[in-house]
């Protein structure tokens, strides 16, 4: 009864004995008649029985159970998956990765953080070391226990130049990362940043065991081990029994992406799958109608964008991308493509979700008249200019029909090369002159625009390279003065609006479909399926 109790503080007033009694009740089945029966005659009034009657259904319904399989379905897989945590790059890589593996923190709904591998995180007054306390007697699934050696090998593959890990530009200003003890561990920076446990709770810094290699499986510390992975098929985890923490609760989770959006939604509401990814907008009616069916959203900064190579010829004009940036009907695409599930976007990364978005850039909006001059100074003519566009998320491919139909008006002729989904981020992304993306929501705005816009990062689209802009990333993490730090975040943010060359016209919320006995489902707003938190936290209520 200590669950229902920490669910509902009315119970404090039952003997342990009546506590039981009323949770082995419920749990058989019993009635709302019988509780009120047992309880007056035990001397409690009908309104106090009734109240406890209904407190301890409710609470025993949040009960996560034990037991079930469950399959989600995401939307874009690929020979690039992958168990490599430094190398994960979409949403099927971060869910299986909170299926297998454990970080030494971990994001909350707020976009804080709190501990989990590590139980104890101490800094120093200007935050340049970081300590990290390692819980004890957390296991491997092949049952060796965790260590600060582990840690240790498994933050280095993120440093050096010689490091390929997606995520290496969120910490190039850690120096070094030294052994305490065989429980603790520190990270020593050469420039101040109070984001570094916030950074160490995404996606990419799951902690390895010491000396792992291959990566065919993966022998984590999270609630599930592999039973199955096939890259661009599916993977099948199954409950680890000796996970340290509370969660891991189904025998088996399945997950594996279906690239179509429609073939994706008829799976969910044949009940071939148990919840999906990106709920077409169009569809959000439909699945509210249908009995047994939830909507599961989350505002957010998440976006759809359309990135030029700046590095390159046929995509470096600058009044071209300028006057692709005028022609996005935005408001179309939020309206009527996205539902109104999402925002504005205005060309650069930091919306109104982000505790620094700066609200001073004026909004840019449809322009013809504009985006015509530009169109003709930038001498391109009638030649088409191929687009690559692919299903990665709700609105990415519309974006591009938009801006193709708009171009047409004043001359511009945009040739949209529609693709799969299947391999995209491989293939297509970081390589096309000119294509689609779609990027998740990240926990801090230097965060995000380091992972994205920093001139060295893996992940910067067009390549854009500023000086200003980079080392301006790197000193506001340190900057305590509230308006100076207002500021700095607005010339950053200004300086992506003005120059970095990509059409950001919308951002959307996360918007799922789950099937009512799906609990437990998280809700940290930085990717699908609640942040990819939920593998650890989901249930089945049969």
């Amino acid at each position: 009864m200590s669950d229902m109790k920490k669910n509902d503080p009315r119970y404090g007033s039952l003997s342990h004995g009546d506590e039981q009694q009323l949770f082995e009740m419920i749990k058989r089945g019993a009635s709302r008649r019988d509780v009120l029966k047992y309880f007056m005659a035990s001397g409690a009034t009908l309104a106090a029985s009734g109240v406890l009657f209904g407190s301890a259904t409710k609470a025993f319904a949040e009960t996560p159970k034990m037991g079930g399989r469950l399959i989600m379905a995401g939307d874009q897989h690929g020979p690039n998956d992958t168990l490599d945590p430094a190398l994960f790059t979409s949403a099927v890589d971060y869910f299986r990765g909170r299926m297998y593996y454990g970080s030494l923190t971990r994001l909350t709904d707020e976009l804080g953080y709190e501990p989990e591998l590590a139980e104890e995180v101490l800094s120093n007054d200007d935050a340049t070391e970081w300590t990290f306390k390692l819980r004890k007697g957390v296991e491997f699934h092949d049952g060796k226990s965790l260590t600060a050696d582990d840690v240790i090998y498994t933050m280095n593959r993120h440093l050096g130049e010689e490091s390929v890990s997606k995520a290496a530009s969120l910490v190039t200003m850690v120096d070094r990362w030294e052994k305490v003890n065989d429980h603790e561990v520190k990270a020593v920076l050469n420039s101040p940043n109070a984001d570094l446990p916030i950074a160490l709770g995404t996606f990419h810094f799951k902690i390895l065991q010491e000396g792992t290699t291959d990566f065919s499986t993966a022998v984590g510390t999270g609630p599930y081990k592999v039973k199955e992975f096939a890259p661009g098929v599916r993977t099948i985890g199954t409950r680890f029994e000796n996970f340290w923490g509370e969660g891991g609760y189904l025998d088996e989770l399945e997950h594996y992406g279906i690239g179509d959006s429609t073939s994706r939604l008829n799976a969910f509401l044949a009940g071939d799958v148990d919840a999906m990814v990106n709920l077409p907008p169009k569809a959000i009616d439909q699945v509210e109608g249908t009995d047994g069916k939830d909507i599961w959203s989350l505002q957010a900064g998440a976006y759809v964008n359309i990135t030029p190579r700046l590095d390159m010829e046929q995509s470096s004009n600058q009044h071209m991308w300028q006057a692709m940036q005028l022609l996005q009907d935005r408001q179309r695409l939020l309206k009527g493509v996205l539902k109104g599930q999402g925002s504005l976007g205005n060309d650069q990364p930091i919306n109104a979700a982000y505790f620094d978005h700066c609200p001073d850039i004026p909004q840019r909006e449809l322009d013809p008249e504009k985006a015509k001059w530009h169109w003709e100074q930038s001498g391109i003519g009638s030649t088409p200019v191929p687009v690559v566009a692919a299903e990665v998320a709700p609105g990415a491919v519309e974006q591009c029909l938009f801006m193709q139909r708009e171009g047409q008006k004043i001359g511009a002729n945009f040739d949209v090369k529609k693709v799969t989904t299947d391999g995209y981020w491989g293939a297509v992304w970081l390589k096309e002159p000119i294509c689609v993306a779609s990027w998740n929501m990240r926990p801090t705005a230097n965060i995000m625009m380091t992972l994205a816009f920093e001139g060295s990062a893996a992940w910067n689209e067009t390549r854009w390279n500023n000086d200003n802009f980079n080392q301006l990333l790197v000193d506001v993490r340190g900057e305590t003065d509230p308006d100076a730090r207002r500021q700095k975040y607005c010339d950053l943010q200004t300086m992506i609006h003005e120059e970095n060359g990509m059409s950001l016209p919308v951002h959307r919320n996360y918007v799922d479909a789950a099937a009512s006995y799906v609990k437990g489902r998280s809700n940290v707003p930085l990717n699908n399926f609640g942040g990819a938190e939920s593998p650890v936290t989901l249930w089945r209520d049969a």
